[in-house]
């Protein structure tokens, strides 16, 4: 009765730290993600902004495309970090899927 005490305590130990590293791996995904998408915005208007500046009465059309640009680079950054997340998924979803 004692083994099986011991097995059950391991195995809730388990369980506790495979949960930690999800929630750690996910905090990282979300830092990863907000700052980049932060610091690409960021980059882009202000890139934006010294254009519209150094250029003159461009009415602000160099802050527009910035931040255009800015979303698109976004939006590709957070499929490049999530990729390796949704490219298992497909994998696990077709081979579910080929298997019936």
């Amino acid at each position: 009765m004692q083994k099986d005490d011991h097995k059950s305590k391991e195995s809730q130990e388990e369980k506790n730290r495979r949960t930690n590293r999800e929630v750690f791996f996910a905090l990282e995904l979300v830092s990863k993600l907000g700052i980049s998408v932060a610091i690409i915005a960021a980059g882009f208007i202000w890139a934006g902004i010294y254009l519209d500046r150094m250029f003159g009465n461009t009415y602000h059309i160099f802050l527009v495309l910035g931040f255009a640009l800015s979303i698109i680079v976004s939006i590709y950054d957070i499929y490049w970090l999530l990729e390796p997340i949704i490219g298992t998924e497909k994998r696990k979803n077709f081979l579910k899927k080929k298997k019936k």
